[in-house]
């Protein structure tokens, strides 16, 4: 009877256990991101991807290329030789259903926006990017409501109005997101946009991770409905970037609701949000060299740039500690010698008194015999920008309501 007993006791305790690994799988859900090659020249990829980053921080775009001063290197993240034609950015997104029957939208993840927006059926194709597109068509699903609010996202320039971006209409309708239906989400239709906002990408649209504070209109984002509607059980979410992968099934995973220790080594290190509009922190110092290009400064993380941006003034002295072969490229893109960038030294950067270093593998990108580096600037912006360089080298998590990121060094 005894033996009977523990049995059942043993029987109850795995059953428990087995109770509770289902709950912690359904309380979070991956969501595998594609990898997509951009087919643009990388010249080109640098002038328009300056723009969208003016756009989502409302910075001036440079209408040439970015340039820093005659008398020192600079760099940037691609190359001006026409050997780069060929040459591709690289993009990180994933597939939305948008409506009743869901229509399968590739969007782009961004946790330097808020807002949820995807090509709209009432965009014509003389609109360039819209040319060709699937495009979300509200006729379609059952469950669509109309808003009457328009929508736009500028970027600023030398006029007064400054030009409008991307400009279209708010939708209501269910929203599959990772396997979630968020009901009555609120998005934005996208009817007009310039010519170069979506070059010959695959995504056509964006989901917002940013914090609700920065989204245009008030909207409330995707994530923020997940965890109202209880679907999720923490408001957090982690992202990890495959930097290897080459096609639509590895480029990383974004995880709604938790982390897997899985993908990371070693213990996530915490830092505060020091303001609550994109997932803003205070670093505590970064170096390269000796030189050291920040003390206690304001820094970002920004899935959707490759990018690590920084201050102008920064750019060149940066550039000139790694030896770009051209100062002054006509296209904004700087070029390091392949032969020696085993010899540049680690980029290193100290977030809540730990080190996080980037080795040359890191923030030089190479191109069959090409190599560029990952480091740009843009006018108006002071702040560090860290881009997939940054986090394709370490597993982030974000948490929306203690406002808090955490970093460690991913696993590939």
């Amino acid at each position: 009877m005894r033996d009977r007993w523990s049995r059942f006791q043993l029987l109850l305790f795995w059953l428990t256990v087995l109770a509770v690994w289902a709950f912690e799988v359904e309380a979070r859900k991956r969501v595998k991101l594609g990898l997509h090659k951009n087919p643009e020249p990388i010249e080109e990829n640098i002038k328009n991807e300056l723009k969208t980053l003016s756009i989502k921080h409302k910075l001036k775009a440079d209408d040439t290329q970015a340039t820093t001063k005659q008398d020192t290197k600079s760099q940037g993240t691609g190359s001006r030789v026409a050997t780069l034609e060929n040459r591709y950015n690289t993009e990180y997104y994933t597939t939305l259903g948008f409506g009743n029957p869901p229509q399968a939208m590739q969007v782009l993840i961004d946790t330097g926006s808020a807002n949820l927006w995807v090509l709209s059926s009432k965009c014509p194709d003389s609109v360039a990017p819209c040319a060709n597109r699937i495009k979300y068509n509200s006729s379609a699903s059952t469950t669509y409501r109309a808003i009457n609010s328009t929508f736009s996202i500028a970027y600023g320039s030398n006029s007064e109005d400054g030009p409008i971006a991307l400009s279209g209409f708010q939708s209501q309708d269910t929203v599959n997101f990772g396997g979630y239906s968020i009901k009555n989400q609120i998005f934005a239709e996208i009817n007009y946009a310039p010519d170069t906002a979506f070059l010959k990408s695959e995504f056509v649209g964006i989901v917002g991770l940013g914090f609700s504070s920065i989204a245009m209109g008030g909207i409330t984002p995707p994530f923020y409905n997940l965890v109202a509607e209880g679907l999720i059980s923490r408001a957090v979410f982690s992202i990890y970037l495959n930097r290897n992968g080459t096609d639509a099934t590895h480029g990383g995973e974004l995880i709604l609701g938790g982390t897997d220790s899985g993908l990371y080594s070693g213990c996530l290190t915490y830092v505060p949000v020091s303001s609550a509009g994109y997932w803003q922190f205070t670093m505590t110092s970064a170096t390269v060299n000796g030189f050291q290009f920040c003390e206690n400064c304001e820094a970002i993380l920004d899935v959707g740039t490759s990018l690590i941006v920084v201050p102008e003034p920064v750019l060149a002295a940066i550039n000139q500690i790694l030896g770009v072969l051209d100062a002054t490229p006509s296209n904004g893109v700087y070029q390091v010698n392949c032969s020696t960038v085993s010899e540049l030294p680690d980029v290193v950067l100290t977030i809540a008194r730990r080190k996080f270093p980037l080795k040359f593998s890191d923030y030089v990108l190479r191109y069959g015999n090409t190599c560029v580096s990952g480091f740009t600037s843009m006018k108006g912006n002071n702040l560090l920008i860290l881009g997939e360089i940054f986090l394709g080298a370490y597993y982030t998590v974000y948490d929306t309501v203690y406002k808090l990121i955490g970093l460690a060094p991913a696993v590939h």
